[in-house]
Order: C-alpha cells, then sequence, then structure tokens
C-alpha cells in the first residue's frame, strides 16, 4: 500500500490555486453536481468515496465565489468537519457541513461553491525523489436554501418568463426573468420562430433577477408567436426540459 507523503501540508498550501488535472487521480467522487443546505438543517453531512487502490488526502472548503480561492483566503460562512482526512482505498469518509454565518437573505438563496481537493499517497519507493504531484480539484455549486423562502423549489423554472429585445436584424436578444426565490440553472435554449429556428446559450439566472443573451440564427419576428425551449437542472442533478411562449416587442 503507499502512503501519503510528509510534504502533504506544504502541496496543500503550495497548490491548491494550480491544481492540475489529472483522471488517473480522479478516483474520489462526490455524488452530486450541486449542493443544497438547507437553512432550517444544523449541518447538512456529503459522503465522498475513493474507488481507487490506495489512498488519498482531501482537503474541503468553501467559497463566495473566487474560483481560485485556497483553503487559507476562503471566507464563506462554512465550516467542513474535517477539513482534512485521509480517505483509504475503496471506501468513503463522510464530511458535515455547518453554516455558521448569519445575515444571508430569508426571501431567496445564496450562492456558494464546495470545493475538494485530493492528494493522492505516494509510493515508499519514490517518496524521497523530485516528483510533480498531481492533485485533483472539484468545485460544484452550495446552495444555501433559507427556511422563509417561499414555494417549491421543483416549481421554480415555471416562474420564468421570456421576451424578445430587438435592435438592429441580427443582433436580437432574449431575455429571461426569474420570478422566484431560487436559482434557475439552464443548459440549452432555442427559438421557434415561425419555419425558423435560432439557438441560444443560457446560464444561471440568480433569484428575482433577469438574464439576456444574444440570438444565434434568424428569428424574424414578423407577428407569430416566438416559442422558447430550454433544458435546465434540477436539485438531484438531472436534465430536464421546459417550454415557454415569449413576448415580443409591438413593432408597429
Amino acid at each position: 500500500m503507499g502512503r501519503v507523503s510528509s510534504s502533504v501540508s506544504l502541496a496543500i498550501t503550495l497548490l491548491a490555486s494550480s491544481v492540475f488535472a489529472g483522471t488517473a487521480w480522479g478516483s474520489v467522487v462526490l455524488p452530486h453536481t450541486r449542493v443544497i443546505y438547507d437553512g432550517s438543517a444544523s449541518e447538512r453531512t456529503l459522503r465522498l468515496t475513493n474507488r481507487d487502490e490506495t489512498p488519498s488526502v482531501m482537503q474541503v472548503w468553501v467559497d463566495t465565489g473566487d474560483a481560485a480561492s485556497t483553503p487559507s483566503t476562503a471566507n464563506a460562512p462554512f465550516v467542513a468537519s474535517p477539513p482534512v482526512f485521509r480517505i483509504e482505498p475503496n471506501s468513503g469518509h463522510s464530511v458535515r457541513l455547518v453554516f455558521v454565518g448569519e445575515g444571508l437573505p430569508k426571501d431567496r438563496e445564496t450562492l456558494f461553491y464546495l470545493n475538494t481537493l485530493q492528494i493522492p499517497a505516494v509510493s515508499a519507493s519514490v517518496a524521497d525523489r523530485n516528483r510533480m504531484t498531481m492533485l485533483l480539484r472539484n468545485r460544484v455549486k452550495l446552495f444555501y436554501r433559507p427556511a422563509e423562502i417561499e414555494g417549491d423549489p421543483a416549481q421554480a423554472i415555471d416562474t420564468l418568463g421570456f421576451h424578445i429585445n430587438t435592435g438592429k436584424a441580427g443582433s436580437e436578444k432574449i431575455v429571461a426573468d426569474n420570478g422566484s426565490g431560487y436559482y434557475v440553472s439552464l443548459v440549452e435554449g432555442k427559438l421557434k420562430c415561425g419555419s425558423h429556428t435560432a439557438t441560444f446559450e443560457p446560464d444561471m439566472i440568480a433569484p428575482y433577477s433577469s438574464h439576456e443573451w444574444s440570438v444565434k440564427g434568424t428569428c424574424p419576428l414578423n407577428g407569430e408567436i416566438v416559442h422558447v425551449s430550454v433544458r435546465y437542472i434540477d436539485d438531484y442533478g438531472a436534465v430536464r426540459d421546459a417550454e415557454y411562449k415569449a413576448a415580443i416587442p409591438d413593432l408597429k
């Protein structure tokens, strides 16, 4: 069995923000593409699984949106326990997240990011040699969902409304309005404009806000209804479909 190098703590400090993506070391998995933290709960427990034949050291932290954050610079109001741990081969390990902040909005979600950093074991036969350690950092969205928030998160997609912003020919924008207190994550968008089909590249829409995207392709606004179809990601990471009718401006 390999052993964890004594230089792990130094590696974490020096390399946490410069991640070498190597699939050979991507053996520790978190079975979530997003994490929901229920504001009415005292903690959220996550389970990581090591599918490799060797152990690894893991480090966990939460940031507020800085993709270059490290455990020493991250300032999100969460405590991970334990923040650093060894995970054995073909086994799992639980991590508790505890919210320790205050003053967040109560009528909407707040977005954070959960980071996991994997430092693989080093064989004793090469422990004293010069080498490059391949680290893998995984970063997923963490949504703090206050207990007071209104509505059903599964119905947030139904609160979306779409309309077209016009400009000169070929510069139309599609605008989405999110009328809920939940983040809505869109991953694909299409417009059906009569016999024409156009596309747009949507992304996440914050609660009670709007977002617009450029339309790619031809979408003539000649009085016909514009149908919008999108794909979105639900709380469980599943990709689902939704359809809407877009409001179009009065061109008279």
